[in-house]
């Protein structure tokens, strides 16, 4: 038994090494400051400092912000695979807001996440025509909310908060064929009435199987 253990010592390290370089793709920020750059694209009023990026809309209903990343050429995130995402936020207001916490872009191709229509959180897939939605649960303003959801492609996607599982969609679900290059990731609110809103976010994490490297 100390033989093999030894042996298995002297090669799962690396083994283990190996495979997670060769087999995921894995990122994550607590969003760096001065955000412009820092590779963010930002819209209306976006914030950062030592503790989280803060979203903020002008007090004109239809009025929103949002930060997402487009890293060009980098070959890796895919819908093809299975992938993870976790993130944390606090929003000052429920009332006539909107928001995203998507993988993927809001304007062109596919995306899963959540959406918050004022005090429901939701879980959210888009698969490039049709957007379906899972009432997860009813969120209180100014509180911190742990999000997490997990995408099996062609399968489901199932979301969790405070890590409790809440709910699952399996209709409309990103196109495998779609890779969100163009958008990685996108934070987006929405005031719908002439209130500004404001949305803190502290981190994004990204987990992906690759799968493609031998």
């Amino acid at each position: 038994k100390k033989i093999i253990e030894r042996t298995v010592d002297e090669f799962l390290e690396d083994k283990i090494f190996d495979l997670a370089w060769k087999k995921t793709f894995h990122w994550i920020t607590f969003f760096e400051n001065p955000i412009a750059s820092s590779g963010y694209t930002t819209s209306g009023t976006v914030t950062v400092d030592k503790n989280e990026v803060k979203l903020t809309t002008g007090a004109v209903s239809g009025n929103s912000a949002d930060i997402w990343k487009a890293p060009s050429r980098q070959g890796l995130i895919t819908f093809s695979q299975q992938s993870n995402f976790r993130t944390a936020f606090v929003i000052d207001s429920i009332s006539a807001a909107t928001t995203y916490f998507i993988v993927g872009n809001l304007s062109s191709g596919s995306y899963y996440g959540f959406k918050l229509v004022n005090a429901t959180l939701k879980g959210v897939s888009f698969d490039g025509t049709t957007e379906s939605t899972v009432d997860l649960r009813t969120i209180s303003a100014a509180t911190q909310y742990n999000i997490e959801a997990r995408y099996l492609p062609r399968n489901k996607i199932i979301f969790l908060v405070e890590a409790v599982e809440r709910g699952t969609l399996a209709t409309n679900l990103p196109s495998p064929a779609d890779t969100p290059n163009v958008n990685f990731f996108q934070y987006k609110v929405t005031t719908n009435e002439n209130v500004a809103k404001i949305l803190q976010v502290s981190l994004f994490e990204y987990l992906q199987s690759r799968n493609i490297l031998r």
